[in-house]
């Protein structure tokens, strides 16, 4: 499949429809006589921080070892957001010890954030975390110590795309795409083909006309063993590789009375060659 033109070939599951509902009132600052016709079981407690009730953030897994990391840039101050769990023991895992593995990334697409002012981040062969560095803003305990990618057969799949993050002047918010915590296994026909073409139609939905701002998350499968492949690494440095990847977009332009300017889409795909 060259283009994601007809999405049902790709979508296992698809939320076609959503009921946005804020966390105490409207979250529609053009339309605010909008009110909430039910609880959002799923609003974030924003007491610890208030990035935590942006609309592109899914409900926090939470607990001590699930770490939220805010990438921020000095031009337009959120980058994109990443939960990271340090100690992870997915349903129905037996042996002993634990994973660790990324969550999700989540981030926004507007105006301010979507001019090419920057290439890709160089290409990097100075070793084995030069092109995919740990990221500075995880507890240095919880680096990795050698990269589980290497020699495994699967690629550092990026879950913020690169080419989504090409708006500052300096690279900084494209080169902090290319971190650990970013990334999730990927066999190579998946990452170039599928997701790829994933990616490029959300950057095709990136247009004024179609939006005002798009909010994006996007992960893999990673706390039930029977939706994971497998695992890479050893020790301390081993990762799931998700069987299922998703996506979720929801977009705002305009409003009216009904929805708000709202719309939704999900995708659910196999991760599979």
């Amino acid at each position: 499949m060259n283009r994601i033109t007809n999405l049902k070939h790709l979508i296992i599951g698809l939320v076609a429809a959503l009921a946005l509902t804020a966390c105490g009132g409207s979250d529609d600052p053009d339309n605010p006589d909008i009110t909430p016709t039910q609880t959002n079981v799923n609003c974030n407690n924003t007491s610890q921080n208030e990035v935590y009730g942006r609309l592109e953030f899914p409900r926090l897994k939470g607990g001590s070892n699930n770490i939220v990391i805010i990438h921020t840039v000095p031009e337009f101050g959120v980058n994109y957001c990443v939960e990271w769990d340090s100690d992870l023991k997915p349903a129905g895992w037996t042996p002993e010890g634990s994973l660790r593995s990324q969550r999700w990334s989540c981030y926004q697409m507007h105006a301010g954030n979507s001019s090419s002012r920057t290439d890709r981040k160089p290409y990097n062969e100075g070793g084995e975390f030069s092109e995919y560095p740990n990221d500075p803003d995880l507890p240095s305990q919880y680096h990795f110590t050698s990269d589980p990618y290497r020699y495994s057969g699967y690629d550092h799949g990026h879950i913020i795309a690169s080419a989504d993050r090409a708006y500052s002047f300096n690279n900084r918010a494209n080169t902090q795409t290319f971190y650990m915590t970013n990334m999730q296994p990927q066999v190579n026909n998946f990452n170039a083909k599928v997701w790829a073409n994933m990616e490029a139609q959300v950057r095709r939905w990136n247009s004024s006309s179609f939006r005002d701002t798009l909010y994006v998350v996007k992960g893999g499968t990673i706390d039930r063993w029977d939706q994971i492949i497998t695992t890479i690494g050893s020790g301390k440095n081993k990762i799931p590789v998700p069987k299922y990847f998703f996506m979720a977009v929801l977009c705002k332009k305009g409003s009216n009375s009904t929805t708000g300017g709202y719309r939704a889409l999900g995708f659910w795909i196999q991760h599979k060659s």
